[in-house]
């Protein structure tokens, strides 16, 4: 049933009255809209309500996934790896981007204009760190909010940034949330892999049922990584499917090699031409979409990988280093190539720039001696020498209370609670213990002494944040994924079920099958003789429901699909008619045009809900 309803209309919305335009061969319409309450319960099949009550149905992103994932269907569309021309390999890819990201927001963050941009200068700033490009974006043809500020791949990075749920505005400038990134970070990369694939192709595949089927094609079980496949071979076992036309219009010729270039870009894909010029491509990475279960051991393993420092005060680090080493590698040390196999420097000027963020030599230390393979001597004494050197002042940030008039210092002085919360330095100011800023606020107004705003807690500087430990966050990695494609997207794909209200309700019987109060429960329950006339409103009434009859031919009960009646008096049923013995597949069903007199016996065949 569900696969009728993804082949019909991969993940676009549809009503209940539309269902019927999913029944293929054997298969009524009715039997999909008795199937459907049971598709609801278990998740199959989601539904949202409309301002007036309609209700629009529609497959979550993780059934059409799943479907697509397990789909073993391609033989033929193999190439001979000898005979290809490489013509673009995969970039970097989106998990490295979306880490120069973050690394680049927590050291500079990301202002805001008045309009709600970010300032033009970050913009480029923060993009030169990055490797996608808006080439490898622009046939997708996205829709997305300030669209002449930002071009494409700022908008792809920003809408995975607010999808993984990373960032938020906040007092002017885009910010990382803490618990979030400390998360995202204890995946492996394989993990974020999937995570990202998932949401790119739940986000930037449009609302159109060609386009997602050739889309979700490609993450099939039958196409394996670094294994070379021709893209008309793939759009062909969709023809035969019967989910791809014939032929296919040029526009949507070019946004599918478009988004195998997408793919690219975002670090999952090569692409090629084979000997006669036709396009191929290959997974260079291929998100599997792995098991929580499996999930977790991936990521102890890359939390167990080693860097190397070399005695030029070089770094090495292997590919399989977690991301959360890779974090705080990004605070102390200087990056110098982010690849394969990443490198980065330390340096005086680096192990600085850490102490000013609030962190400590001897955490440097620390840090390095804990995830490498060991500190060569020259560099362990140069770290001890620079925290010599380092932190012996400090200047600090503080919330200052000023008294205008010793009258309203000494009402201040005289409250023991509030006092509890500030430090004296004189004797018209006091210090503010950030921690307790909004209880200080309440007690002023209650004394009549609130303070103008905007006036305690001014936005500070960015700070670079210290990852929770990953005791803390286990239970957040457990939990089920927050199904975000589901939510209103930053980038729009057409889907407007996005922006309705989640409908749980399950319909009833009278729902999928209006009118049932007003037949007589014979037709349902009994095959008899009917009069013609009767007999034509037995056919009319199973045409309007989409629904089987039972016939007595001969002896021998059938079933047939109605699709149409002719004539009045001497009216004929046209439909799809199956003998009961279905063993022979040439005879399995066959279009037939009957009259009342070619049977005995009928009566509606309604299924079970």
């Amino acid at each position: 049933m569900i696969e009728a309803i993804i082949r019909k209309f991969a993940g676009a919305p549809f009503t209940l009255s539309k269902l019927n335009a999913a029944a293929v061969d054997s298969l009524s319409g009715a039997e999909l809209r008795a199937a459907l309450p049971d598709m609801l319960r278990k998740g199959r099949v989601a539904a949202v309500k409309k301002s007036w009550g309609d209700r629009l149905y529609y497959i979550p992103g993780d059934v059409l996934i799943n479907y697509w994932s397990h789909w073993d269907n391609l033989d033929s569309a193999r190439v001979i790896p000898g005979n290809i021309t490489l013509l673009q390999a995969a970039k970097r890819g989106l998990v490295a981007d979306l880490f120069r990201s973050l690394t680049w927001i927590a050291h500079h963050g990301l202002p805001l204009t008045a309009k709600g941009t970010i300032h033009q200068k970050s913009l480029n700033k923060w993009l030169e760190q990055i490797e996608l490009a808006e080439k490898d974006l622009v046939g997708l043809d996205l829709h997305y909010p300030h669209q002449e500020a930002y071009p494409a791949h700022a908008a792809v990075l920003l809408d995975m940034l607010l999808a993984l749920g990373l960032i938020r505005k906040e007092r002017g400038a885009w910010s990382l949330n803490a618990h979030e990134l400390s998360v995202w970070l204890g995946r492996s990369a394989q993990q974020m892999n999937d995570k990202l694939l998932r949401e790119v192709l739940l986000r930037y595949v449009p609302d159109d049922v060609t386009l997602s089927h050739f889309a979700f094609r490609l993450i099939a079980a039958d196409l394996a990584e670094r294994q070379w496949y021709s893209i008309r071979e793939v759009c062909a076992s969709l023809t035969e499917q019967r989910m791809l036309p014939g032929e296919l219009p040029e526009d949507k010729q070019l946004w599918m090699r478009s988004w195998l270039e997408a793919l690219s870009g975002m670090g999952w894909m090569d692409l090629g031409e084979s000997h006669d010029g036709e396009l191929v491509f290959r997974w260079s990475v291929k998100p599997v979409f792995v098991q929580q279960n499996s999930e977790v051991s991936e990521s102890q393993l890359a939390a167990e990988a080693l860097f190397y420092i070399q005695p030029d005060f070089e770094i090495i680090v292997p590919p399989e280093v977690s991301f959360r080493v890779r974090w705080e590698l990004e605070l102390y040390c200087e990056s110098v190539t982010m690849d394969v196999m990443s490198i980065y420097r330390l340096s005086r000027t680096s192990i600085a720039a850490a102490t000013q963020q609030g962190r400590t030599v001897e955490e440097a230390i620390d840090f390095l001696h804990n995830g490498s393979a060991g500190i060569p001597d020259n560099v362990l004494l140069s770290l001890k020498q620079w925290a010599k050197e380092m932190g012996r002042t400090s200047l600090a940030e503080v919330q200052l209370l000023r008294c205008k008039d010793e009258e309203a210092a000494g009402r201040i002085t005289a409250h023991p609670e509030l006092m509890e919360m500030l430090e004296p330095i004189g004797p018209l100011a006091f210090i503010v213990d950030p921690i307790q800023l909004n209880k200080v606020e309440k007690a002023l107004e209650e004394l009549g002494l609130a303070p103008p705003r905007p006036g305690l807690g001014q936005a500070s500087q960015p700070q670079y944040i210290r990852l929770e430990a990953a005791a803390e966050i286990a239970e957040q990695e457990a939990a089920p994924n927050r199904d975000f494609a589901d939510l209103p997207a930053w980038i729009y794909n057409g889907r407007d079920y996005q922006f309705y209200e989640r409908d749980i309700s399950i319909p009833k019987r009278d729902q999928l099958f209006p009118g049932m109060q007003d037949i007589p429960a014979v037709w349902l329950k009994e095959l008899r003789k009917y009069h013609p006339s009767t007999a034509r409103k037995i056919a009319q009434q199973a045409l309007e429901w989409d629904t089987k009859i039972i016939l007595r031919m001969d002896e021998q009960l059938v079933e047939l699909i109605p699709e149409r009646l002719e004539g009045d008096e001497n009216w004929r049923i046209h439909g799809l008619l199956m003998p009961p013995d279905r063993k022979d597949s040439d005879k399995a069903q066959r279009q037939v045009s009957l009259g009342p007199e070619q049977w005995e016996e009928m009566r509606i065949l309604l299924p079970e809900i």
